[in-house]
């Protein structure tokens, strides 16, 4: 019975040592599986990493130039407001003229794409600041809560920002 038992033992050991091999090789896998995606992961995202880090400071800006339709006339004082559709081909030109405007005049803008905008968009213009409509690009010059001044057509829009940008020089 001694065979036996040697032979019993030394089949137990090695079964062991087998599922104690077969246990080192699935932690073996399991860890150079993670290793490969780990290092996949942060070389993809080093440069996306990177760009949020440097822009960090532009990430908490907060824009105070661009308003809503809903609060176009809770402002204080006189200021201009030019409503612009997204895709309009004058839309970058408004844009800069703005920017030179700034320094010197109030002016907001509003992007009448952005959804909080939707519902003041119509066929046509009303001018009422209870029921304020727009059909499109639209200069506002408003006093006290209430617009003085309208400029509708394009044209019209370009010539009075000229003259604001005149005057701001």
């Amino acid at each position: 019975m001694k065979k036996n038992e040697r032979q019993i033992l030394k089949t137990n050991n090695s079964v062991e040592s087998d599922e104690y091999k077969k246990l080192i090789v699935l932690i073996v896998i399991i860890a150079t599986v993670f290793l490969v995606f780990y290092l996949a992961t942060s070389i993809f995202t080093k440069q996306d990493n990177d760009d949020i880090f440097d822009n960090d400071l532009n990430a908490t800006e907060i824009q105070y130039d661009e308003i809503i339709i809903g609060n176009m006339f809770n402002k204080s004082g006189e200021y201009y407001v030019l409503l612009l559709e997204e895709d309009d081909p004058y839309s970058e030109l408004f844009e800069s003229y703005v920017t030179t405007i700034k320094p010197n005049h109030k002016i907001y803008t509003v992007d009448l794409s952005n959804a909080f905008n939707k519902s003041y968009v119509t066929d046509e213009y009303s001018y009422d600041s209870e029921n304020f409509k727009t059909k499109g690009n639209l200069l506002v010059k408003i006093k006290d809560g209430k617009i003085k001044e309208h400029y509708e057509l394009e044209e019209s829009i370009l010539e009075k920002l000229e003259e604001l940008t005149k005057s701001a020089e």
